[in-house]
């Protein structure tokens, strides 16, 4: 492994830095380790020199650490290597800590100025996978695992295993740029097609053993008081296959559940406005227009409808046509009522 220019804290050791170095984020010296304020000259004089651009007090803070310049660690090993190039352990006794605090193992903290064209991106994982589809490996650019784990005390607290955020603090109407919490894009880098299904922008696999059940595959929520325009959207300039793709699953339910009141626009456009909808008004099901409701269809199965058309005639050919009782039907002369299974009756038709 090469460390260039600058050194990790996790090499002070190996380098014969001072135990100072490793000090704790309190600014104090470890126990038994006197400041350079508290050494003597000669003292002073005895201890290794620090390496370029590595500090005892990092813009003041007072932990120790590369205060400017580089740090690359570079690591090939020639055969199975289950050591970490990098890793980063932190334990924390129990009851220690204080409420509402956070507290991080690793922290990338970044910023940009007013005019910077840049793209500026804190923490990158990136991977080039090579690896035969046949290996069976999973390979990974990013991993977050949480281990929600029993402390034989009570119930334990909340879990994520990935937590992020966009914290709009512009005020301003209408913004012009985006603030999103999390994006996910995939993208072939040739016109192909993907009959099996297997570029995907977001999979999420729920359950455990058998029998284990999850509460919520997605849950959108939101704080009291706050709107949210779109729960979900489809954009982009490209074209879909199927919206949302039901089929192959099995509900113990149904797939989609509405409550009283609420309905399924029909003739949406990109702003959201729509004038047709389809719902359930709590006694039946209903399908209206902005001006109103114009049929209605009860659990009895009655039906209540602004008219009704029957634009094909299909009269029955004799009195004995096959038919279910209630079935109706019309042409020139005459209206037809089916009134026992396979057995028709009907009424001439006159002027007036």
């Amino acid at each position: 492994m090469r460390i260039r220019p600058g050194l990790a804290l996790l090499a002070s050791a190996a380098l014969g830095l001072p135990t100072i170095a490793i000090a704790e984020a309190n600014g104090r010296s470890p126990a038994g380790a006197p400041s350079p304020e508290q050494l003597s000259p000669d003292q002073n004089a005895r201890n290794p020199s620090w390496p370029p651009n590595f500090s005892r007090s990092v813009q003041g803070t007072g932990v120790p650490g590369l205060d400017g310049g580089h740090v690359f660690l570079w690591n090939r090993p020639p055969g199975f290597d289950p050591v970490s190039t990098l890793r980063v352990d932190r334990h924390v006794p129990e009851g220690s800590g204080e409420a509402t605090h956070t507290y991080k193992a690793l922290w990338a903290l970044g910023s940009t100025g007013p005019h910077n064209a840049g793209y500026e991106w804190t923490i990158t994982g990136e991977l080039h996978n090579r690896a035969l589809a046949s290996t069976g490996a999973q390979n990974v650019a990013v991993n977050g695992t949480i281990f929600k784990e029993p402390n034989g005390l009570g119930p334990v607290g909340p879990s994520w295993a990935g937590n992020f955020n966009c914290v709009d603090m512009t005020d301003e109407a209408d913004p012009l740029a985006s603030c999103i919490g999390a994006e996910i894009d995939v993208s072939a880098q040739s016109p192909t097609t993907d009959r099996n299904r297997q570029r995907v922008g977001l999979q999420i696999s729920t359950g455990g053993v058998p029998g284990a059940h999850t509460g919520y595959g997605i849950l959108m929520g939101n704080l009291t008081g706050s709107i949210t325009d779109r729960a979900i959207s489809f954009q982009g300039e490209g074209t879909y296959g199927i919206g949302i793709d039901a089929a192959a699953a099995r509900f113990t339910g149904v797939p989609m559940l509405l409550a009283a009141g609420q309905a399924i626009g029909l003739d949406g456009n990109r702003e959201g406005a729509f004038s047709r909808r389809l719902g359930f008004d709590g006694r039946d099901l209903v399908y209206g227009t902005a001006a109103g409701p114009v049929m209605r269809v009860s659990d009895s199965g009655q039906i209540e409808a602004a008219s009704l058309r029957e634009s094909l005639p299909r009269p029955p050919a004799s009195s004995r046509a096959p038919c279910t009782p209630g079935d109706h039907a019309w042409d020139e002369a005459y209206e037809y009522r089916c009134v026992a299974p396979d057995r028709w009756k009907r009424a001439t038709l006159s002027d007036w």
